[in-house]
């Protein structure tokens, strides 16, 4: 019973270690609508590899221009040409509701990947190119950006408690 308190909040402080790199995408359709921004983090492994995918749940920072409000994307690590990963994305297409159905279509959006993000190691931050159908109605930017990681700070203070009330317990028994 002495050593059981300071086991778990050993186990809870090393709970708050990541183990994944966690980016954020960011999509300026700026050229759509005026500082509009299609945005979403998602986790890669600790050492990622060509091939590895990740799902990211992407938000536009102007929910009522678009339709639907959210959507899900794909994110796809890729082999680099000057540089050892590529960040390639897959995005459903989403409705810009501010768009014209002619003389060019601009309402239905359909955004791919054009010169991508690339990065020598992860955590990372680089730009890329996307352009909205091909031909392309317009062209823009996504970047990369790596998130900070959660402050490890707590692990020490919870390793610390541990061990204080530990052995309050073994002076008490």
């Amino acid at each position: 019973m002495k050593n059981i308190l300071p086991c778990v909040l050993a186990l809870l402080g090393a709970s708050l270690a990541q183990a994944d790199i966690i980016e954020s995408i960011s999509f300026n359709l700026g050229d759509l609508n005026p500082g509009s921004t299609l945005s979403g983090t998602f986790a890669l492994p600790n050492s990622p590899t060509a091939g590895d995918t990740a799902s990211v749940a992407l938000t536009f920072s102007d929910p009522s221009d678009y339709s639907p409000t959210s959507i899900m994307g794909t994110i796809t690590i890729g082999s680099g040409t000057f540089l050892p990963y590529t960040v390639d994305f897959s995005v459903p297409n989403f409705t810009d509701l501010n768009g014209t159905l002619s003389p060019i279509n601009t309402r239905e959006v359909d955004l791919a990947p054009f010169g991508m993000a690339q990065c020598a190691s992860f955590p990372c931050t680089a730009t890329g190119g996307l352009q909205d159908n091909s031909p392309a109605v317009f062209t823009s930017t996504y970047t990369i950006t790596a998130v900070p990681e959660p402050g490890y700070s707590m692990i020490i203070p919870i390793l610390l408690v541990g061990f204080v009330f530990g052995k309050r317990f073994v002076r008490a028994a």
